[in-house]
């Protein structure tokens, strides 16, 4: 039974990415997407706070908190890995700029797929990662329906708009049963691990870096806000896949799958509060 769940939701974590992609190309024009990337200091102090601000947190944590060795492996794992295929969906229920949410998305995946194999083995211990290893799922699940999706909008509009409705009804469905297995099947590990400090810590990390992204994230309140939660939404895809194939301790993927829960929970309460902040101002 739990193997199907598995499987279950391994299937709704791929629709959900891949279905969520296609409505990000197909919805957003390329140029709105590629405006963000032109500003030199979005991109400068997007990559300051997630590769150089996020690891040094989670290194200065695992370095002051008792945590188990496994625990702070993948606390420092989460913290070099950014570009998380939920980000447009907090976004959207944080009314932000979704345009500038899959920007921000896609120069994160490609600074993790660069950081992680080259800078993360140098502060986790046994680590090695192959860049094409990381690379792959997030070229084939992520940037490719994304790029198909703007492919498909500009060269068959109509037919788009009519695809769409389908697509955003199976995201939102793919997105809320992951919700609910993800709960279900990790709530044996996370009760495991509320005698450590491994969760308090994760949800640390995810405030601060939350906090410090809202922070520098500029003036536009709908862009300030996706770039906080995106700062902090780690990419756990990402995380997993040097975990399983460098490191092989299932205690490091209980805990990515459990921060993982956590976070995503704390930071979709986050992504109300700034939507109703955003409709006073307005």
């Amino acid at each position: 039974m739990i193997e199907a769940l598995e499987k279950v939701s391994n299937f709704a974590v791929l629709t959900y990415v891949v279905s969520s992609m296609l409505v990000m190309g197909m919805s957003q024009r390329l140029r709105d997407v590629v405006a963000p990337l032109k500003n030199p200091r979005m991109v400068g102090v997007a990559l300051a706070v997630n590769f150089i601000a996020a690891p040094l947190l989670a290194l200065l944590l695992s370095r002051l908190i008792p945590l188990q060795p496994a625990h702070a492996v993948g606390l420092l794992l989460l913290g070099g890995a950014a570009g998380s295929p939920f980000i447009p969906k907090l976004a959207e229920v944080a009314d932000g700029n979704l345009a500038y949410s899959v920007a921000i998305m896609v120069l994160l995946m490609v600074g993790s797929i660069v950081f992680i194999p080259f800078a993360l083995p140098f502060i986790v211990p046994g680590l090695s990662a192959d860049p094409w290893s990381i690379a792959k799922p997030l070229i084939l699940t992520m940037m490719l329906p994304l790029a198909l999706g703007f492919v498909l909008s500009a060269r068959w509009a109509q037919a788009s708009e009519r695809v769409l409705p389908f697509l955003r009804k199976l995201s939102s469905l793919a997105f809320l049963l992951l919700l609910v297995l993800m709960v279900g099947l990790n709530i044996q590990a996370l009760v495991d691990t509320l005698g450590s400090f491994a969760i308090g810590t994760y949800l640390l990390f995810v405030l601060a870096v939350l906090v410090l992204g809202y922070a520098v994230g500029g003036d536009d309140l709908r862009t300030r806000g996706v770039f906080a939660i995106s700062s902090a939404q780690r990419n756990t895809s990402a995380a997993l896949v040097v975990a399983v194939e460098s490191l092989n301790d299932p205690t490091v993927v209980v805990m990515l799958l459990v921060s993982a829960m956590a976070g995503l929970v704390i930071l979709l309460g986050t992504a109300r509060l700034l939507r109703v902040r955003l409709a006073k101002t307005n």
